[in-house]
């Protein structure tokens, strides 16, 4: 009777077993959530280089088809999200769209996409990563 109380005490995990693994799940998740964070923040930037190249490309090539989108940063944002279409028959552009209309609105992604845009010498321009173009 002695012995199979003893098999049964030694079938479980101790108390302290069971709190140094939690304290090592604890570790992990306290490395990894930081990473995971990292790794959204990165994610965001991306998408906010990729808009501002695009807006740039959309602003270059509607310039060059004789279509302005003004000279205020926010503006050419709103006017290239909305788009324009070219109706002129006698232009080689006729029918041709200039827009991003997929943009999004939210202020804050707006600010990270006019970091990465410049607007210098009467041209909207993706200025390679400089979030400040004044930085030195």
């Amino acid at each position: 009777m002695n012995n199979l109380v003893k098999k049964k005490a030694k079938g479980g995990f101790s108390l302290v077993e069971m709190l140094v693994v939690i304290a090592v799940i604890g570790i992990i998740a306290a490395i990894a959530v930081p990473n995971i964070s990292k790794i959204n923040d990165s994610a965001k930037d991306a998408a906010a280089r990729r808009n501002a190249q695009n807006i740039a490309s959309v602003y270059a090539s509607a310039n060059a088809a004789g279509h302005s989108f003004g000279t205020d940063v926010d503006g050419i944002i709103a006017a290239i999200r909305t788009g324009h279409e070219i109706d002129d028959e006698t232009s080689p552009f006729d029918e041709t769209f200039f827009g991003v209309p997929g943009l999004p609105t939210d202020t804050a992604t707006l600010t990270a996409i006019k970091g990465y845009l410049v607007y210098e010498d009467n041209t909207l321009k993706y200025n390679g990563g400089v979030t400040d173009p004044n930085a030195k």
